[in-house]
């Protein structure tokens, strides 16, 4: 009915390492550009030491949410706290939004994968229902510490 069959026995894995051609090492080629960017105005900006703020620098406005109700919003501090990471102020940037340590190894992992995929022809690929399994976690961990900043700490 409609779906990808496989040999009986075999088991579908969470990650293996499949080839990359043709097509698709140009989409490699834009992830690595685009984790590098990240990785790039994090280095380039200077963590705010009040723990926010730090995208102000990228002529952006301040938060809404914090300017309204002086409390921080799930994303308040990430750009802070990437930016603190690529500085090496750990303490800052675990103060300023914890989360920005998942986002800095996870655009890194995408980094050195994608730069694999490039130079080798082989990347890591992970299964994507566990993929989607995996970013719907992370969204709601990162959902969840949001609202328990919000309602419990100034």
């Amino acid at each position: 009915m409609g779906g990808v069959t496989r040999p009986l026995g075999r088991t579908k894995r969470w990650v293996e390492v499949v080839s990359v051609s043709g097509w698709a090492r140009w989409g490699h080629a834009f992830l690595l550009a685009g984790a590098l960017l990240v990785l790039g105005i994090g280095w380039y900006l200077r963590p705010d030491p009040a723990g926010h703020g730090t995208h102000q620098q990228l002529g952006l406005p301040p938060c809404t949410i914090f300017y309204l109700t002086g409390r921080p919003c799930p994303s308040c501090g990430l750009t802070t706290s990437v930016s603190a990471i690529m500085h090496g102020q750990l303490a800052l940037a675990w103060r300023a939004n914890p989360i920005g340590f998942l986002i800095v190894a996870a655009t890194l992992g995408v980094a050195l994968n994608s730069l694999t995929g490039l130079l080798c022809g082989r990347v890591v690929r992970v299964e994507p229902n566990r993929l989607s399994l995996i970013l719907v976690v992370l969204l709601t961990v990162w959902l969840l510490h949001g609202t328990m900043r919000f309602f419990w700490f100034k």
